[in-house]
């Protein structure tokens, strides 16, 4: 049988997130027991429990610690992650409100996951979707787990690399919790040391162990980061010593779409607006913001990106306004429109005039049949009972 120093470390890392924070909580405990008045009558065995009885109580509650710890992979790193633009994205794909902009701008942290964190997801999430076309839902895995189950299958020390980073992340979470558990028992102990006049440096141990929880916390998100970045990395490599090419061409979807857009409208003291722009290659023409599906992409998704990217606004998706088919002489697009809700301006990667409408104006201004017919769709989608929006 080889010994493999690296894959032993990652194994008893990940132990050790469970073992050690269950220590540490062992020890404050009886440490807090023994300070108790008459804690030997009530505890007899406080002071001279043996080491068998104290690695059990530690394993058994490191891993209520580590249990409780992967809440924060949702509470606290997910909803970081989701702040990134892309995270956005994507929730305002599936209708809901934009973040706060404080959870925002600590996304974009530089000591946080940087300025640019989504690069590397998008081109996976291509990659993946390549990959997978066959699968009638390539959504069926999430990214990470997916580049994890292909490293797994082609490249066992890539693998490690990344678990070494995951067993890290896990480490730093469990001390989270077991340091926030402290600072809330060492608080109510110094108020009820004070009320009973016990005495004790209770009140000192507070700040330090939130300070440090803070400091763990960042660590375990840096970690939990670079685990992620690490699997996709990879994968873009792999990609990469294929020589494909840099942009290949999109693979065609089972529901023959090519293209997603929004109609986009906001709510005003005046009454509801509508949104158009200048067409790309005609400003004279007045259109409905839309654009390319890329791979691996949900008509939600890319109808949010593209109308960030031409007008700057955030809007969220509210309902499916239909499919429309589009040809020309050398091309043929299939369109879904969504009906959406302006929520936030900020810069505009394209720089095209837009303007807001009344209705009436609106169906006036726009040069094409197609956006008349959908500005009028959405507006009896808007006035109408709620409807459900089809699936993707």
């Amino acid at each position: 049988m080889n010994f493999e120093p690296q894959k032993f470390f990652i194994g008893l890392l990940d132990f050790f997130s469970i073992l050690l924070p269950g220590m540490f909580v062992t020890y404050l405990g009886m440490e807090l027991i023994a300070k108790l008045p008459d804690s030997a009558i009530l505890f007899p065995a406080v002071r001279e429990t043996g080491w068998a009885v104290f690695l059990f109580i530690s394993y058994f509650s490191g891993h209520f610690v580590f249990l409780i710890g992967s809440i924060l992979d949702d509470l606290v790193y997910g909803r970081l992650r989701s702040a990134t633009d892309w995270g956005q994205v994507a929730e305002l794909a599936r209708g809901n409100d934009l973040g706060g902009m404080r959870l925002r701008a600590l996304a974009k942290w530089k000591f946080l996951f940087g300025k640019n964190a989504d690069a590397t997801i998008i081109q996976a999430e291509r990659i993946k979707a390549r990959s997978l076309l066959w699968l009638a839902d390539g959504n069926i895995i999430n990214t990470f787990q997916w580049c994890k189950a292909r490293l797994a299958l082609e490249d066992p020390d890539g693998l490690a690399l990344v678990q070494r980073f995951e067993a890290d992340s896990k480490f730093f979470r469990s001390f989270v919790v077991a340091l926030l558990i402290f600072a809330a028992i060492y608080l109510i102990y110094a108020i009820v040391a004070a009320l009973f006049g016990w005495g004790g440096s209770w009140w000192v141990r507070v700040p330090i162990c939130a300070i440090l929880a803070v400091l763990a916390l960042w660590r375990y998100v840096e970690q939990r980061f670079k685990s992620t970045q690490q699997a996709y990395w990879l994968i873009i490599a792999k990609e990469g010593l294929k020589g494909l090419p840099a942009s290949p061409s999109t693979p065609v979807r089972p529901d023959g779409l090519t293209h997603a857009g929004g109609v986009v409208i906001k709510n005003g003291a005046s009454g509801v607006r509508y949104l158009l722009i200048q067409a790309a290659r005609n400003p004279d023409e007045w259109v409905l913001p839309k654009g390319h599906i890329e791979a691996g992409e949900r008509p939600e998704v890319t109808a949010v990106r593209e109308v960030r990217e031409e007008t700057g606004l955030w809007a969220k998706v509210r309902e499916n306004i239909g499919d429309w088919t589009f040809e020309s002489s050398d091309n043929r697009s299939r369109v879904r429109f969504f009906l959406m809700e302006a929520l936030e301006e900020a810069r505009p990667e394209e720089t095209r005039a837009k303007n807001w409408f009344d209705l009436d104006t609106a169906v006036s201004k726009a040069t094409f049949e197609s956006s008349r017919e959908l500005l009028k769709k959405a507006d009896a989608c808007r006035s109408g009972p709620s409807q459900k929006r089809t699936p993707s």
